[in-house]
């Protein structure tokens, strides 16, 4: 074996992951402890030279919301530029391409339907969370009461010496309207005696009421990106814990039957779209395509002349 190149990683804190490997290009992603993001590194290759043509880093892009069309807005985390890009997805392959530059950042503001809107008050921590305010009242999320959370979560309830002591952290998470009614899944921190159990639901506008559904695949999972259709709901689990947060893959679940169905996936979704019969999942280091049960994950890759495309994970 004849090595082409050998280079340090940027520290002692860095978990390498092999996001393209072919027999022209290897490109590296390195995550910290509590998910922190380094630079990706890229190696272009000639084999039969034996020679390393180029090595150069760049910033990973992560989904940071979805516009219509479905149209991905890619940010990157590291840079102090603010920089972004757009994602399309193209009407004939299906598959997702960088197609603008300079998309502006999010402006955060507070939400409106109807005669209510989501606004944010602070815990007892001094921590924001959001919270459904209308008709002059507040409509706080109901919380698990401690013994539905042990009967839904056993093996959670066994880490603390006294049960009881538990908190329930649950909040309003991705949200989405749908007719009349605000739908939405639950987050919650799971760690440092605050817990909580996965759900979803919705905020029903004409009786100022919540219904909540809780399926006991996502028992342990916060909820971070949904999609609501006429059949189905789609959510993005993942679990949110002192070391940063973990995926649990996407869920299907079906409107008339309640069946669930599930994916294992291996990256944190941060929204959920459709192109046609596909299924595209937003999320922390690229974009998921789900076609039927197969599953292709894509990342932001970069050129050495600086040129932006989307590749396939392999």
């Amino acid at each position: 074996m004849l090595p082409l190149a050998i280079e340090p990683g940027p520290n002692d804190d860095c978990s390498t992951r092999v996001e393209r490997f072919t027999t022209q290009e290897l490109v590296l992603r390195c995550e910290g402890e509590k998910w922190a993001t380094y630079d990706n590194q890229k190696f272009e290759y000639d084999v039969r030279a034996r020679k390393l043509v180029s090595h150069f880093s760049y910033a990973p892009f992560s989904a940071e919301r979805v516009l219509p069309g479905p149209r991905f807005v890619m940010a990157d985390p590291i840079s102090a530029k603010d920089r972004r890009l757009v994602v399309d997805i193209d009407t004939a392959s299906g598959e997702p391409d960088v197609t603008t530059a300079a998309e502006p950042a999010l402006q955060e503001s507070e939400e409106g339907f109807g005669r209510f809107h989501l606004s944010r008050q602070k815990n007892r921590y001094g921590s924001e969370y959001p919270v459904i305010v209308g008709d002059g009242k507040t409509y706080p999320l109901p919380q698990t009461d401690t013994q539905t959370w042990q009967n839904a979560r056993p093996d959670d309830a066994k880490s603390y010496l006294h049960p009881d002591q538990a908190e329930m952290n649950e909040q309003i998470g991705p949200h989405q309207m749908d007719g009349g009614q605000f739908w939405f899944g639950k987050t919650f921190y799971n760690s440092e005696g605050l817990t909580g159990v996965g759900g979803f639901g919705y905020f029903d506008t004409t009786g100022a009421s919540y219904h909540l559904f809780a399926v006991p695949e996502i028992a342990a999972w916060s909820v971070s990106a949904v999609l609501v259709e006429p059949d189905c709901v789609w959510l993005a689990l993942y679990r949110r814990g002192e070391y940063g947060n973990y995926p649990g893959g996407m869920l299907r679940w079906d409107r008339r039957t309640s069946a669930v169905q599930h994916w294992d996936v291996s990256w944190t979704g941060t929204s959920i779209a459709r192109a046609g019969d596909a299924i595209y999942m937003g999320a922390t280091d690229g974009i998921v395509a789900l076609r039927g049960d197969r599953i292709t994950s894509y990342f932001v890759d970069r050129s050495a002349a600086g040129q932006y495309r989307m590749a396939a994970r392999n």
